[in-house]
């Protein structure tokens, strides 16, 4: 005899489960993906106590996961149910979802990255050779860093202008 557990799980979970895990690889928790999985195919936009009973995980995890979510846009809000509850669906353009991510996250990243390289590029040579640290190395490194930003900052800037050849990757909207 099956569990309740097992009647109750969703015919998604095995998809936003794996969803979730390759949400996960890329910086983001699990449940990020698992949420994002049910709005995007949920024929309407769902609540936050759908989402609870969908995905089997605590208000508060639902909440704190779907501010995450709203913040980088990869959900919007779309109005209220008729019990006044928040709705949320998946925002329709992967394509600017995945570029507001990397304009916000991984910029920051890249910030944070080039500013511990500079503390470490201001050591003393004493204190460089003590460590057995290679200045010419951390120069360079210094030079890959850089160069990363820039090419995301170019990145950025060309698919800011010309997005129109991923416009398949764009769902319908509800």
């Amino acid at each position: 005899m099956k569990s309740s557990r097992a009647r109750k799980e969703s015919p998604l979970s095995p998809l936003s489960d794996e969803i979730g895990e390759f949400i996960a690889y890329w910086g983001f928790k699990r449940v990020h993906g698992r949420i994002w999985t049910h709005l995007v195919a949920s024929r309407s936009p769902l609540d936050a106590s759908a989402l609870m009973k969908r995905l089997r995980i605590s208000k508060a995890l639902v909440s704190m996961s779907v501010s995450e979510l709203l913040h980088y846009r990869v959900i919007q809000l779309a109005g209220k149910s008729e019990r006044s509850t928040q709705l949320y669906r998946a925002n329709p353009n992967f394509w600017k979802v995945i570029l507001r991510v990397l304009k916000i996250r991984e910029k920051e990243l890249l910030l944070r990255i080039r500013s511990a390289h500079q503390m470490v590029a201001r050591i003393s040579p004493s204190k460089a050779k003590k460590h057995e640290l290679d200045e010419e190395n951390i120069a360079t490194l210094g030079e890959l860093i850089g160069a990363t930003s820039n090419a995301l900052e170019l990145f950025l800037k060309k698919m800011h202008f010309d997005l129109s050849f991923v416009s398949s990757l764009t769902m319908k909207s509800r």
